[in-house]
């Protein structure tokens, strides 16, 4: 007897009726139903709970009529590090799929693709992603991205590079991908069933309303050689911010043209078929809206689309090609060999702990280490001056059984900080890999060995890992706490330019290969001052080095009253999280540091208003006193005004009058006057 295929597990970080309509959901739903309507066994994953009121058991029996098995985790939504770290948990407690496909939205891919090679979930098990138009795929106009829009672009290109192979939807979007690697592609075409109905009125549908300047433009461009057409616009999910109305910006733009324009769209179709007119037109004011569910419903209809083209002006776009068999493709998918589930050798691994006055906290970060499960460690402990009696003792207590174990103990005459006091205990290690970590965090009994696996697999410089977050002085060990698992920041490890404004390197608990951390000279020597982590992170990816983030939590971090930034004032944390930006401004031109220091302290500035405080020590009027911006709190086109500010006082006019062109604004055009008039008297 034949055996039976192993089964297809779709992962989507959302999906149709469950969430507000998104290309994700649209097509993970209609790809599980084409896979099961060729015969495939095949489940849907979906890491996050329902936006609103849904009833979760519903779609649940409507998907088993379907016989199309529903996971759903209940969990509310989050960062998209967090969606990844969910799949890779629940994967890890069940047996392995056949096959997964993932689609290319919120960078899941990126986490099952480091999990896979660090050996931790996957084993064997090919990765497909889908395709539908990952954050950056397009060219969308904007002169300015937030870093929460970068961050998003290069979790969701990582996570298709990290895949064997990919779907697409379009054909633009294969031509986009390229040659970026020899592994294999299929284009899929456009995933959704619409109907078309002669009796419904022919027109024009604009699903996403334009999002920005160039967009309002191109679409009032059509609008003036289209008068008469008649024009359905769809109404913003979600309104952006910052920013203005985009229906109304268009609107203005139109200058009065609005006669038969109509807002909102035919009906979502959930589990019924949609139905379109059948000589409707679809306009795309971006090219990044190809994946928008009716715009897929559209070309699966066989409607026209109108997208941007070359040029900027809206273009027949190419029809989707004939529909394919998907699972013989998907079946000659291969996975790489298994990952490497034990260490190769015995390395020896250094872990540095730089530690001042918290006896207590440290006797539970000692008890930790003393149950890895990787053997060939040894503890380099660096106390600095600590006063107290009570720690002399502990310490004094400590010395037979470091010596025991071939551990050290190593007493500064005078406080050096933690910075000198980590770099101290790395020159004075043997191991060829050093775990920095502070002395009140807990070990979990395997990150010491998960660490070491994967660096060895993948051969990144360093690793860090998730953090479990407690609250309190107890040994969350040892008496389990109720609110853990609880792990709530999501490191990326990339790209630099969000780590100028956000840190994406993790905390300082890290496992460098020897080499690298001595090649960057350790951390930058600031007495007083914090986020050195933060800093180094910075100086190990400027360097070109590769920092591997673990989708994992393998420690404990913990909230008390004795922790360090406690007793900061808010002057010091200010100028703690400043340090981050030496290694990428190493070397700039005056102009281009100054703008860097806008950018972190526009964000930071944001931050504040959330409710973090160490801006609260720089005066209200002048947060960046030392840079002359005044003001790095506005958003939007603001934000782009005072960079252009930033650039004149740098003596430096050529950016700003990049940046101003388009300006309309008063104080936007006599700014430009006074770039123009620099330009002109410069030699």
């Amino acid at each position: 007897m034949a055996l039976k295929p192993a089964p297809i597990l779709v992962i989507s970080p959302s999906l149709a009726e469950l969430h507000l309509p998104d290309a994700a959901g649209h097509a993970a739903w209609h790809l599980a139903r084409r896979l099961r309507a060729e015969g495939a066994d095949c489940s849907l994953l979906v890491p996050r709970g329902p936006d609103g009121t849904e009833n979760i058991t519903e779609h649940w029996g409507q998907m088993m009529q379907a016989d199309i098995p529903l996971h759903v985790l209940p969990q509310h939504d989050g960062a998209d590090g967090m969606l990844g770290w969910r799949c890779v948990e629940w994967l890890r407690a069940r047996p392995a799929p056949g096959m997964v496909v993932v689609i290319d939205q919120r960078g899941i891919g990126e986490s099952l693709g480091v999990a896979r090679r660090m050996g931790m979930v996957l084993a064997g098990v090919p990765i497909i992603t889908l395709v539908t138009g990952a954050a950056g795929w397009a060219a969308t106009g904007q002169d300015t991205a937030t870093p929460f829009e970068l961050l998003r672009e290069h979790r969701d290109m990582a996570g298709i590079a990290a895949a064997d192979a990919r779907l697409f939807i379009h054909p633009s979007l294969a031509q986009w991908w390229g040659t970026r690697d020899d592994k294999p592609g299929l284009v899929c075409g456009a995933l959704g069933d619409a109907g078309t109905d002669p009796a419904l009125p022919g027109e024009h549908l604009l699903p996403v309303p334009p999002r920005h300047p160039r967009a309002v433009a191109r679409i009032a461009a059509w609008r003036q050689a289209h008068p008469a057409a008649a024009l359905r616009i769809g109404i913003p999910r979600n309104m952006p911010q910052p920013g203005r109305d985009p229906i109304m910006a268009l609107f203005e733009a139109l200058e009065g043209a609005h006669a038969g324009i109509r807002l909102g769209l035919p009906p979502e179709p959930g589990r019924q078929r949609r139905m379109l007119p059948a000589g409707a037109t679809i306009l795309l004011a971006d090219a990044a809206d190809l994946g928008e569910p009716l715009v897929q419903d559209a070309l699966a209809a066989g409607l026209a689309v109108l997208a941007p083209d070359a040029d900027g002006a809206l273009a027949p776009l190419a029809a989707s090609p004939p529909v394919p068999a998907l699972l013989p493709f998907l079946r000659s998918i291969q996975a790489p060999p298994p990952a490497a589930t034990e260490v190769t050798g015995q390395p020896l691994v250094s872990v540095c702990i730089s530690h001042f006055d918290r006896p207590a906290l440290l006797a539970q970060t000692l008890d930790s280490l003393r149950a890895q499960t990787w053997p060939h460690l040894e503890v380099v402990l660096v106390d600095d001056a600590s006063p107290s009696r009570a720690t002399l003792e502990f310490l004094d207590a400590q010395e037979a059984d470091f010596a025991a174990r071939g551990w050290r103990i190593i007493r500064n005459e005078r406080e050096l900080w933690q910075s000198a006091s980590r770099n101290l205990a790395a020159r004075e290690s043997r191991g060829d890999f050093i775990l920095i970590m502070d002395d009140d965090n807990l070990a979990h009994p395997h990150e010491v060995e998960t660490m070491l696996r994967a660096l060895q697999n993948t051969g990144a410089d360093a690793a860090a890992a998730l953090q479990d977050l407690f609250v309190g002085e107890h040994d969350a060990l040892a008496d389990p706490d109720p609110m853990l698992p609880r792990v709530e920041f999501f490191p990326s490890g990339g790209p630099a330019d969000v780590g100028l404004a956000w840190n994406i390197y993790g905390d300082v608990n890290v496992m460098f290969r020897r080499e690298a951390f001595l090649a960057l000279g350790g951390y930058t020597d600031e007495p007083e001052l914090g986020c050195e982590d933060y800093e180094l992170g910075a100086a190990l990816v400027a360097s070109g080095r590769q920092l591997l983030i673990i989708p994992r939590a393998l420690y404990l971090y913990r909230f008390s009253s004795v922790n360090m930034a406690k007793g900061m004032s808010n002057e010091r944390l200010y100028w703690s999280h400043r340090r981050p930006l030496r290694p990428p401004s190493a070397g700039l031109a005056d102009a281009a540091r100054r703008v860097l220091a806008l950018v972190h302290g526009a964000e930071h500035a944001t931050l504040q208003r959330q409710g973090w405080s160490y801006w609260a020590g720089r005066p209200e009027s002048r947060p960046l006193p030392e840079e002359g911006i005044e003001d790095p709190s506005l958003p939007g086109g603001d934000f782009q005004l005072y960079a252009a500010v930033v650039a004149l006082r740098a003596g430096d006019p050529g950016p700003a009058l990049r940046m101003l062109g388009a300006a309309r604004e008063p104080r936007a055009l006599r700014l430009l006057h006074r770039a123009e008039a620099l330009q002109a008297a410069a030699p």
